[in-house]
């Protein structure tokens, strides 16, 4: 039977941001930069942007004409394919395709055994590589952590040493300064098979961000630089904090939050027009009774939905956050925030979604939250399936076979399409009484077990001999 103007799967759609809104903050964001500007400490790159026709004054005060911006704009490629370490294509960055991974530089670990909050170790990095590359919906890693056992002036370049050897998908790493960004290059050249084998997998991805509000720094600035020339991807993300670094409002953040990433993408593409870039703010605001950041507020749900929708209306990835929450321990409210979070991720579509495992506002990391949102990501992949509305699927002649009184439990239909509905893993469905008979568990207890199990039994392919010597090269000179 064919049923007439029937359609495909329409997965759920979701926007804060009309068509005239999205024009009113770019032109918002091109008067912020012809009339105030941005404060470049950045010799190089003051003297790029004179050359091209901005109005410096006052030392280092950059004003931009309209047309330098959207130059720049026109020549940001709209999509990244990041490949794992196999050269196999990991994370697409492109239209509203998400992809998950962790965060980075937390100062706390919530143990995976005691629960007990402390320092990271060498050896939790590790173990939270390994934990990640075994989970099928964390699609990218970053460091997690800074280790309180390895030399500070290197930690930048152990967690990218360690992450190289520790996990196999594409990586989004953070440096110090431009010496520290090229020794994680060519750690990662290393590894690939060398810097062109690199430019063509795209298999990392630098992190760095302006100094809101409205200044960039030198080191800020060096890497940005750097990673145009090697053609290698970055996302410059401003994280201005809304009653704090930024103004207080949402549409005045976003306006601010856009210039910032303008002013980094113009000396960017200057450097070399072409290369990758990343469109991305984190834009939270200042909870005023504990003067900290929100991670889980329903501002900040918006404005990283505002923000993958302006970078979509410029045709550039995205960046966004998700699996990430204000709860000091892995509780209701961190279940509640990771949940809204990785469902908010996927209905607005940000590429790029970071954070994963953050806990107490990003200074702590949880490896059970880390699973915990690897299940919600899956959940939340099935609802953007949406609801498939076909021939096929309405099934009117399997109704009509079974008719009033009937039952459908072992039609053709149900035994070949069960299984299309999800099934979790961590979440408990089942009966009372078999949940008893299965322990009586609760989750908390059942995703430290997993992390346990995980860390113990999943096994990295290994790096070849001649990439490990590179890499203990690269850290000995540093040393």
């Amino acid at each position: 039977m064919n049923f007439p103007n029937s359609s495909s799967t329409n997965p759920p759609q979701f926007s804060v941001l009309t068509e005239s809104d999205k024009r009113s903050l770019h032109f918002a964001a091109l008067e912020i930069l012809r009339r105030t500007g941005i404060r470049f400490h950045h010799a190089g790159a003051l003297e790029m942007l004179a050359q091209a026709g901005a109005f410096i004054s006052d030392g280092n005060l950059v004003k931009f004409p309209s047309r330098m911006v959207e130059d720049a704009i026109s020549t940001v490629p709209s999509r990244i394919i990041m490949c794992d370490r196999s050269g196999e294509a990991g994370v697409f960055l492109e239209g509203n395709h998400a992809n998950f991974g962790t965060g980075s530089d937390c100062l706390n670990l919530l143990d995976p055994g005691s629960g007990e909050r402390r320092k990271f170790t060498k050896q939790d990095l590790i173990d939270g590589y390994h934990l990640c590359d075994a989970l099928p919906n964390i699609d990218f890693v970053m460091s997690l952590g800074i280790p309180e056992d390895v030399d500070p002036d290197l930690t930048y370049n152990v967690q990218m040493a360690l992450m190289l050897e520790h996990t196999v998908k594409p990586l989004v790493f953070v440096t110090e300064d431009r010496a520290s960004c090229q020794r994680a290059i060519d750690m990662a050249a290393a590894v690939v098979g060398g810097i062109d084998a690199l430019r063509e997998t795209q298999h990392i991805l630098l992190y760095s961000e302006p100094s809101s509000p409205l200044q960039q720094s030198d080191t800020a600035i060096d890497k940005l630089l750097l990673m145009a020339e090697v053609e290698l991807p970055v996302v410059h993300s401003p994280a201005p904090l809304m009653g704090g670094t930024g103004p207080i409002t949402m549409a005045s953040g976003l306006a601010m939050s856009i210039a910032e990433i303008m002013s980094s993408m113009v000396v960017h593409q200057m450097r070399n027009p072409g290369a990758p870039f990343v469109f991305g703010a984190g834009l939270h605001h200042m909870d005023m009774r504990a003067a900290q950041i929100c991670y889980a507020s329903p501002e900040f749900q918006l404005t990283k939905s505002a923000i993958a929708e302006m970078g979509r209306w410029y045709s550039m990835p995205t960046w966004g956050y998700a699996g990430c929450t204000d709860a000091k321990v892995l509780d209701g409210q961190a279940a509640l925030e990771a949940l809204l979070s990785v469902i908010m991720a996927r209905f607005c579509g940000s590429n790029l979604v970071h954070d994963v495992g953050y806990m107490e506002s990003g200074l702590t990391c949880s490896f059970e939250m880390i699973v915990l949102t690897d299940e919600l990501i899956q959940l939340a992949d099935h609802m953007m399936k949406g609801i498939e509305i076909n021939t096929d699927s309405l099934m009117l002649d399997e109704i009509d076979e079974v008719g009033p009184g009937g039952h459908f439990l072992n039609t053709p239909g149900t035994l070949s399409r069960f299984r299309d509905f999800w099934y979790p893993a961590l979440l408990d469905r089942n009966l009372r009484s078999t949940w008893l008979d299965n322990g009586g568990t609760t989750l908390e207890e059942r995703l430290r077990d997993k992390v346990q199990n995980i860390i113990a039994e999943h096994h990295v392919e290994p790096i070849g001999k001649d990439a490990k010597r590179g890499i203990e090269k690269i850290l000995a000179r540093a040393s």
